[in-house]
């Protein structure tokens, strides 16, 4: 008689020992991408990186691209600098679940931050005037996410925007100003809704 419960433990250590041969590949591919990293990188199912300027990433963190590792549905960790000025500097100690980064300017993510998946961080946007609309010379303003930050399931947070360390971003949310440290925002736009 088949034991399914066995064969799928078998194809899911399978799967990690796949896994695990990878890793030194998906390492040399960030390298190829004049990705630096710290030690102890650990990642899972292969992230896109597109680098035209600089990335960063600091020791201890996390990139989980699999959604076997993860869950269902989830998408690549993306990495987008637009440009050789564009720039983006992960701290140490972070997990990244999926998540989009895209740079034209600086976004700078601090240490022992948690992003869930479909997170989307974009520091520029297009012009409103339809003539400048299809220019690639987009308006951009740096993007700050201090340390200790927790953002929730299919938060968006765009140009220009400071969240302060301790905080948390609710999900669903999309962050259109600056939040304070030591509190919890959520909405469309995000507002503070409790202190921590």
């Amino acid at each position: 008689m088949i034991n399914l419960k066995r064969i799928l433990q078998r194809k899911q250590t399978l799967y990690f020992i796949l896994e695990a041969i990878r890793k030194p590949l998906y390492k040399l591919y960030l390298k190829r991408r004049y990705v630096t990293y710290g030690v102890n990188l650990k990642i899972y199912g292969k992230p896109l990186v597109i680098n035209r300027g600089i990335i960063n990433i600091g020791i201890n963190s996390k990139l989980i691209s699999s959604s076997k590792f993860y869950g269902q549905g989830l998408q690549p960790v993306s990495l987008y600098t637009l440009n050789e000025n564009s720039r983006i500097d992960i701290g140490n100690n972070c997990t990244l679940n999926g998540t989009s980064i895209r740079a034209a300017s600086y976004i700078s993510i601090g240490n022992d931050c948690v992003f869930a998946s479909d997170v989307k961080i974009v520091d520029h946007d297009h012009h409103l005037s339809p003539i400048e609309r299809h220019s690639t010379n987009y308006p951009s303003a740096p993007i700050t996410i201090e340390d200790n930050v927790w953002v929730g399931f299919n938060v968006v947070i765009l140009k220009g925007v400071k969240i302060g360390k301790n905080s948390v971003i609710g999900a669903g949310s999309v962050v259109v100003k600056d939040i304070p440290p030591n509190c919890v925002a959520a909405g469309i736009p995000a507002k503070i809704i409790k202190q921590i």
